[in-house]
């Protein structure tokens, strides 16, 4: 019969409501969807693209030079492989030359023909640009 009231007042006691004060009460979080995905605009996509891609380059770039010096380090002095490594290091230095380069001209050609390559404006079907304050 202890057993019986044992295991009763057991269950009874786990299956009752207890308040746990050992942390208060969170309030309840809010989660609400984003509402602006995706680009809204054209240029917002290529500025994001233009950014996104010249810093792949140059993490490539810094990928080649550390993977022409490990090289160079490893090449225990065989002609051959310093050879090899010398390559690839002035390889990625021309690249990012090249991406200099490529990098200066769009500013260049932004300046001249009045863009900002960081801001391009491209203007929607239906939208018209604004005129400037000049021609009004």
């Amino acid at each position: 019969m202890k057993k019986l009231g044992f295991i009763t007042s057991a269950v009874l006691y786990l299956s009752t409501l207890t308040q746990v004060l050992a942390q208060p009460t969170i309030p309840a979080i809010k989660v609400t969807p984003p509402t602006n995905q995706g680009y809204s605009t054209l240029s917002g996509f290529i500025t994001n693209f233009l950014t996104v891609s010249f810093a792949v380059a140059i993490l490539v770039v810094l990928v080649m030079l550390i993977w022409g010096a490990f090289e160079w380090i490893t090449s225990g002095g065989d002609k051959d492989s310093v050879g090899k490594a010398r390559n690839r290091i002035i390889n990625a230095l021309i690249g990012l030359a090249v991406l200099a380069v490529a990098f200066a001209l769009a500013k260049i050609a932004g300046q001249f023909l009045g863009f900002d390559l960081s801001n391009i404006r491209i203007p929607g079907p239906g939208q018209v640009s604004p005129a400037p304050a000049d021609q009004l």
